[in-house]
Formats: structure tokens, sequence, C-alpha cells
């Protein structure tokens, strides 16, 4: 028998369709919090991503950066670039240059490179040489009297280290002079040690040298041993270094890297969007300071608001490689008359026209003494949640990236060691 103090009843269908839309509201608030949680979890872990990418580029660039000039300090070095004579630096900075034509570059014509998209920011291209001291060998003249012999051959100290020959082909090594000469770059393909004559140094016939550096027969060549005041120390050293730029080919901006004598770059980093490069360079001329013993200011290159160009006040530098004098008159350009050791050199009116532009650069990348780098480094998605009005800390329209700049600044040690300096007329006799 049923008890009438305990009626038999179940859920109306009222309440069990009430039950049911709260229950489907309370998941689906759970849900689309979950959502936006797990979203932010990726976007905080992009931006992780994207500071941790910018500190292991910042340290390798750093790295690369202080070993540039090593063996060489800031001594022009002398290529042959489409049949013509391209000097450079241990530190040379192309501002943002067009790598897809190789316009005004020694990359050449490259078809994989791609400039960013209109709207984009355009980046640098910095190349660095250095020279590694292992199996370092010391020229000495050969019975011409000269250090080169021929075309294939060099001379060298009795007792010479082979370690510079490897089983795998000619090795990429430079000639490089304490005095004020250019550096050469060859491929060594053997050396013959020698106890008690001059060991043989034999290199690659085939690879194309500028004619300052393939001229071994004139009088005038830049191989004697020594030339008036000029004191010279020949030294072969295996030539290393890196080059760096951003290829936005595909429409995602990748930092790539080139080592010498590679024939393809390779991907460092496709979250770097932007590279830039400033150039601090010392005046040599204490004058400008009132006080000789104090330490020299840099000057930079390209300069920004608020800093000094000291000889030509109010007017701009721009960047070392963008000095052309039809362009600046060469008076956002220009730098003392003076070399490292405060001798007087040639005035750049002494030259023909033709040369002066590239007088001016050579003597600014000597005196190049520290880098300023900047890299913007972005996440790799987009944040369509994010505010896309106005625009962001780096000044681009907002597009739902997460950016980070990074700007640092390395000492270019090597470039004030064993520095090439520009010849004194009254010495040498030769500018």
């Amino acid at each position: 028998m049923k008890d009438a103090r305990f009626p038999v009843r179940g859920f109306t269908l009222l309440e069990v369709m009430i039950a049911s839309a709260l229950g489907v509201m309370v998941l689906t608030t759970g849900l689309v919090v979950g959502a936006q949680m797990q979203k932010r979890a990726i976007f905080e872990e992009q931006t992780m991503t994207a500071q941790v990418t910018g500190r292991a580029v910042k340290e390798m660039l750093s790295l690369d950066i202080t070993r540039a000039g090593a063996g060489m300090g800031n001594a022009p070095i002398s290529f042959l670039t489409g049949g013509v004579t391209d000097e450079r630096s241990a530190i040379t900075v192309w501002r943002q240059p067009d790598l897809k034509t190789g316009a005004n570059t020694p990359f050449g014509e490259d078809a994989d490179f791609e400039p960013p998209p209109a709207g984009f920011p355009a980046s640098d291209a910095i190349q660095l040489y250095w020279g590694d001291t292992n199996g370092m060998v010391t020229l000495a003249a050969c019975g011409s009297g000269k250090v080169r012999q021929s075309k294939t051959e060099f001379c060298a100290k009795p007792n010479a280290s082979a370690a510079m020959v490897t089983p795998s082909g000619p090795t990429s090594a430079i000639m490089v002079s304490g005095g004020n000469r250019p550096a050469c770059p060859v491929r060594i393909t053997g050396i013959a040690p020698s106890a008690t004559t001059p060991s043989t140094i034999t290199v690659d016939g085939a690879l194309a040298e500028s004619p300052v550096c393939e001229d071994f027969g004139s009088a005038s060549t830049i191989w004697t041993p020594k030339s008036g005041s000029d004191v010279v120390n020949w030294l072969a050293l295996r030539l290393s270094g890196a080059a760096y730029r951003v290829n936005w080919k595909g429409g995602i901006p990748t930092l790539e890297y080139l080592a010498p004598g590679a024939l393809t770059w390779s991907v460092l980093s496709r979250d770097v969007e932007q590279l830039t490069v400033r150039e601090g360079v010392v005046d040599f001329d204490p004058a400008l300071k009132g006080d000789p013993t104090r330490y020299y200011e840099l000057e930079w290159y390209p300069s920004v608001a608020g800093e000094t160009n000291h000889r030509n006040p109010g007017v701009p530098h721009p960047a070392i490689s963008e000095c052309d004098e039809a362009k600046y008159n060469l008076d956002a350009c220009k730098t003392d008359d003076l070399n490292e050791s405060g001798n007087a050199l040639p005035a750049l009116a002494t030259y023909p026209a033709a040369d002066r532009t590239k007088e001016v650069i050579k003597r600014l990348r000597q005196r190049v003494r520290e880098l300023e780098v900047t890299l913007v480094v972005r996440t790799r998605r987009i944040n369509r949640d994010a505010d896309m009005t106005g625009t962001d800390d780096e000044g681009l329209t907002k597009d739902g990236y997460t950016r980070r700049r990074y700007t640092f600044r390395v000492a270019a040690r090597n470039m004030t060691v064993g520095l090439q300096r520009p010849a004194d007329p009254s010495a040498s006799g030769t500018p």
C-alpha cells in the first residue's frame, strides 16, 4: 500500500526545459571561456617565442660583429664583382638594398628574394668578415723580392704550417698586410713547407681577382715587402664571415644567413620582420672636441633627430652605403683629412671627381667603431580578436601581430686592433 504522505511525482516538462537551458548556458559559457583562455595561452606562448627568438638572434649577431675584422682590422678587402673592383671592409652594411636584382651589392641577382609587401618596412643587409688564425702563415719574399711570385704562387717563411689545406678542396683565405694596403681574397690549393728556403703556397689561378691583387709583376705592386715607412707583414689566414638579410618570399619574413663561399642562403628565423643597422664612426680630428685627451664621440650613419653632424651642423648623415657625391655633395658624409696617427691625408678635392665617393666611403668604413642593430620580431600568427585600429608601438598599422623591438649596440673591437691606416703622403709618397 502506498503512503499518502509521500505522493509519487517527477519533474514537469517545464522544469526539465529550464534545467536544460541553464545547463546549455553554463556549458556554452565554459566552452567560450575555455576557448578564449586557450587562444590567449597560444598568443602568450607566441609572444614568449618571439622574445626568445629576439634574444637568440641578438646573441648570434653580437658574436659575429665582435669577431668581424679579426686578423685583418679595418683593411679594405679588394674583391672583383661583375668585372669591377669592389672594396669592402670587415663590416659592410647596405641600406635597404634591392637584393632581388642585386643592384649595387656583391650578392648578384637572386630570384629567391622578395622585398616586403607594401606597408611593411624594408631591412638592411650586413656582411661581416674575419680571419681565422688557426694555421695562419706569415709570407716572405720570393726570389723576385715580392711575396707573390706568380698568379698561382706565393712564398712563406720556412716550415710554414699546412693546416689550412684540407682534402675537401681549395680553402678560402685572405692575404692581409699590416701596412697601408688592401687585403686580397684567394683560394689556397696547397702549402709546401720547406726547412731552409721559403715555403710555397699555391692558389687557384681561376679565381677572378681585382687588378690591384692580381698585379705581381710591376714595380709598384702591393706585394713588395716594404715601401718607405709602410711596415708590411703579409699574413695568410682562413677567411670566415657571415651575411644577414630579411627575405619576404612567400609573404613570411625570414632572417637568412650566408656563409663565405656558399651559393644559397640558410634560414635562421621566420620571426624577424625587420633588421636595421647603424654605424658609429669616429672622427680623428681633435679640434672638433676641443680636448685631444678626450675619447672621440661617435657620429652615427644614418643619423636620427637630435644627433649632431660636427662638420656640417644641421645636415643629417645618410647611411654610409648611400654616401654619393651626386646626391649629397658629400657634405653629409665628409670626414676629417687625418689618419689614425693624426697625419694629414690628401683633401678630397685633390681626388678625381669619379673617385671621391669611393674614397669617402672607404674612410668612413675604416672609422667604424660600433654598430647599433635593431631587430623587429613578430609573432607567427594573427590575433584576430585584437584591436586592429590605429598604429602599434612600432608605428605600423595594427594588423593582429604582436611585435617586439630589440635595439642593442656592439663594439667592433677588431676594427681598432691592427688598424689599416690611410697612408701618410709625406712618408710614403702615395695617397
